[in-house]
């Protein structure tokens, strides 16, 4: 009998008890057992390159038993390797939040200017945006943020001042996790909702990121097709989770389509004066991308800001090098050499959590899942120029690109979720 069918056939009975299971009034409760038995599925799935049978699967174990894997499922669940680092499943775990009638009131605490900070700029966007949508509805919304934080004493002080008088509370808890956890048990009546690379914590610590790993693997096919050289280059922050994904997707789409490549990363951190943010030093970058040039990079990744600098002085030299963008379309910074770049849109994660509050249902759940690309949560920018189109970018490029992306978005294709620091070699 063929391979396939027998696996096939071990789906659905893996399936079957899976619904004897969950009728069953025993622990764990009803979410974990779907996000067990659905492990179990794409382990087999997977196992066997069974790609089709996989979301009928999750779709088969969600309709049946009428339980999610969250409360907001995107339309197409994003099916990753089971080897790899997934978003947790919600915990059960709720915290009941009583927002003024017809009112949120939201504070954020940021650690840079969010007018000038791509990652700060996304959530504090998304804050706005999703603000006039529930005005419309006729929901109230009093959005009020500080910013420049960096300091510990000052960032938990700012913490204190916002829990005191809001429904919810973003922030940006990574290099300084202690301080917004310890500070959130103190307020357990109001929704934290932290930029983290860590798990949430009960009863009202969730966590979100900025998960680009699948717009980033389809820059890195873009990068490994047009690259003369074979060699490109990584400017990023420092090597944490939330940087060394984005970074080893791109580098995976590069040598997907050119075995050849070979690529190099560096970091600000390290780089940078003492006390100086390793998230925002133009400066740094730029310089550090000059350096990734001199040794024959012809795509940079700018996963900070600045590199396009480098990219640009090149460029106006005779020398063609290409940038990639990252956060936010940064094609207005350096719009002779921007390709594209990988746009974070925080939007559905901030209606999750104005829906939650105002339901009374908040939860301390993991949050990443609502900024992934099959979740509508990121994407690539804009080819503006370049989507002509026009060198180095071909039609063929153009589709192949777009080709992926679809498989992407309708949960058809994984993209690797790697967070050990990437492998530079050369």
């Amino acid at each position: 009998m063929n391979k396939k069918i027998i696996f096939a056939v071990l789906i659905f009975v893996v399936l079957i008890v899976g619904i004897i299971l969950l009728t069953q009034p025993t622990k764990p409760p009803p979410t974990a057992k779907v996000v067990l038995i659905t492990k179990v599925v794409l382990t087999i799935g997977n196992a066997t390159n069974i790609t089709i049978i996989l979301p009928i699967a999750h779709e088969m174990l969600t309709s049946m038993t009428g339980t999610t894997l969250t409360p907001h499922t995107c339309p197409h669940p994003p099916l990753p390797h089971l080897h790899l680092h997934l978003p947790e499943p919600p915990r059960t775990i709720t915290t009941k939040i009583s927002p003024t009638i017809e009112m949120i009131r939201v504070r954020a605490v940021f650690e840079r200017d969010p007018l000038e900070d791509p990652w700060e700029r996304a959530v504090h966007t998304a804050i706005l945006d999703v603000k006039e949508e529930f005005v419309a509805k006729g929901i109230k919304v009093d959005y009020q943020f500080v910013d420049r934080k960096i300091d510990p004493k000052e960032f938990e002080l700012a913490l204190e001042d916002a829990a005191k008088v809001a429904d919810i509370v973003f922030l940006d808890a990574f290099l300084k996790e202690d301080i917004a956890r310890r500070v959130a048990q103190k307020y357990p009546n109001v929704a934290f909702v932290a930029g983290s690379e860590y798990l949430p914590a009960p009863p009202n610590f969730a966590v979100f990121d900025n998960w680009l790993h699948q717009p980033a693997f389809l820059a890195g096919v873009i990068a490994g097709k047009i690259t003369k050289t074979n060699k490109i280059g990584v400017v990023a922050a420092m090597e944490i989770n939330e940087v060394n994904r984005i970074v080893n997707a791109f580098i995976a789409g590069a040598k997907t389509v050119n075995p050849n490549v070979k690529a190099k990363v560096v970091y600000l951190l390290g780089n940078i004066p003492p006390g100086e943010s390793p998230w925002y030093h133009p400066a740094t970058a730029k310089r550090l991308a000059k350096t990734l040039i001199d040794l024959g990079a012809d795509v940079i990744f700018a996963e900070r800001v600045g590199a396009e600098e480098a990219a640009r002085e090149a460029y106006a030299r005779g020398k063609e090098v290409w940038v990639i963008g990252n956060m936010a379309d940064q094609y207005e910074r350096a719009p002779e050499v921007t390709i594209t770049s990988l746009v974070w849109d925080m939007r559905p994660t901030v209606r999750v959590v104005f829906e939650r509050v105002l339901a009374g249902t908040w939860a301390a759940d993991n949050l990443g899942i609502y900024s992934w690309a099959s979740c509508g949560g990121s994407c690539l920018a804009d080819f503006h120029l370049f989507g002509k189109p026009s060198p180095p970018m071909t039609s063929e490029i153009l589709s192949l690109v777009k080709e992926w992306e679809t498989r992407i978005v309708n949960g058809l294709m994984s993209i690797p979720i790697i967070e050990t620091p990437p492998i530079s070699d050369y």
